[in-house]
């Protein structure tokens, strides 16, 4: 089979290779292990964006279709045809594209396309969803607002001609009476070699918290930091850790809110920012050093981080939200509480802390769970519904 693959996240051409940010980067070169050939269409990264491809792509058969540097979102929509004439001419010889999506080019690239090519739209979270949370807040983020909606609408219109896989039961269910078709996948980084067994954690005088992925205000970051300063404050010995980045804002607005908010209540020793780091080895380390993981977010399709924190036995507390609560039960593998609150994460630390049965129970249930979701098993069903559908080349 020869795959092609898009995502709006950048790649950089480094003296070494091919260089892509290693969530998407462990998930491609799985992909490519399953085909004979896999192009990915992918906008060139600038000089600050090469930073963030941290990760070497390894597989010889995987080539680069270069769309160019990645314009404003609302440029890229507008102006499709400017991004992609002329650039997909490769992808004749493609039995398969599969565009990861919601993103500002997923509405067009039908146009572009021979019949030969079978496209499908991998949809890993909901651009409606999440502007619903900018709606009443600054005049730019209600402009914001208004083109999440406008570019939903369009992806919506072809989601009606298209093959879709969704990561979320709340995906599902949202078009699944829209789809021309559609199927259930989970999107993981974790490989069978990445799994670090312990019965239990929460061993030490200072329990160290942490939080990896995009550090944005609608994760629950404030939310979270405020729960750790009120039990700081009840003499629980914390340490919040923040693994991650701000997307696209070298400025990192976020970070330095909470590192001033932190600062201000007596806690800023307390709460560490450790940049970004390789999914592997180096992330890994920050799971088996910590002892709750937690993730309250507003908004989520099902994030990859919650299979590499139970690969690592950690115990998880995470928000019930998209498809969080699909996947995951209460008290048998993840602690689960509700968004924007508090006093919920509070609860949910306390919990853990205290409960010794139930954070061994939790750590071991998710062991077994994350079994199921490695990018050995979920990259075979992608491929093997991708062949239902007639694709069926070596």
């Amino acid at each position: 089979m020869i795959l092609a693959f898009y995502y709006h996240i950048p790649i950089a051409k480094k003296e070494y290779g091919l260089f892509i940010p290693s969530y998407l980067g462990v998930f491609l070169d799985s992909l490519a292990a399953s085909v004979t050939q896999l192009y990915v269409v992918l906008h060139e990264a600038n000089a600050s964006q090469s930073l963030e491809c941290d990760y070497q792509l390894k597989s010889n058969n995987i080539s680069w279709i270069n769309l160019g540097l990645k314009t404003p979102a609302w440029h890229r929509d507008l102006f499709y045809n400017k991004v992609l004439k002329n650039k997909l001419n490769e992808l004749e010889k493609c039995d398969a594209f599969i565009v990861r999506s919601p993103s500002p080019l997923a509405p067009y690239f039908h146009k572009f396309l021979s019949n030969k090519t079978k496209l499908f739209f991998m949809v890993v979270g909901d651009y409606l969803d999440g502007a619903t949370h900018l709606k009443s807040s600054s005049f730019r983020d209600r402009l914001i607002y208004q083109y999440l909606k406008y570019n939903d609408r369009n992806f919506t219109k072809q989601i009606k001609k298209t093959a879709i896989l969704v990561n979320s039961i709340g995906l599902f269910d949202k078009y699944k009476t829209i789809a021309k078709s559609i199927h259930l996948i989970k999107t993981t980084t974790l490989s069978s070699n990445d799994f670090y067994i312990r019965e239990d954690t929460c061993q030490s005088d200072t329990i160290e918290l942490l939080y990896t992925g995009r550090i944005d205000v609608a994760k629950g970051l404030l939310e979270l930091l405020e729960a750790t300063n009120i039990l700081i404050k009840e003499n629980y010995h914390l340490v919040l850790n923040i693994v991650g980045w701000e997307q696209d804002d070298i400025a990192r607005p976020v970070e330095n809110k909470m590192k001033a908010i932190a600062k201000n209540v007596g806690i800023e020793k307390q709460l560490i920012f450790h940049g970004r780091k390789t999914v592997g080895p180096a992330l890994n380390k920050m799971y088996q050093q910590a002892d709750i993981y937690v993730i309250p977010s507003y908004h989520e399709g099902f994030p990859r981080t919650i299979w590499e924190a139970m690969a690592n036995s950690l115990p998880v507390i995470a928000t019930k939200v998209g498809g969080i609560p699909s996947y995951l039960t209460h008290e048998k593998n993840a602690f689960l509480i509700e968004p924007k609150r508090v006093d919920e994460i509070v609860s949910g630390i306390k919990n853990i802390i205290e409960n010794k049965p139930l954070r061994k129970h939790l750590i071991a249930n998710a062991i077994e769970l994350a079994k199921e979701n490695t990018l050995e098993v979920q990259t075979k069903n992608m491929i093997s519904i991708i062949k239902e559908y007639g694709v069926t080349k070596n």
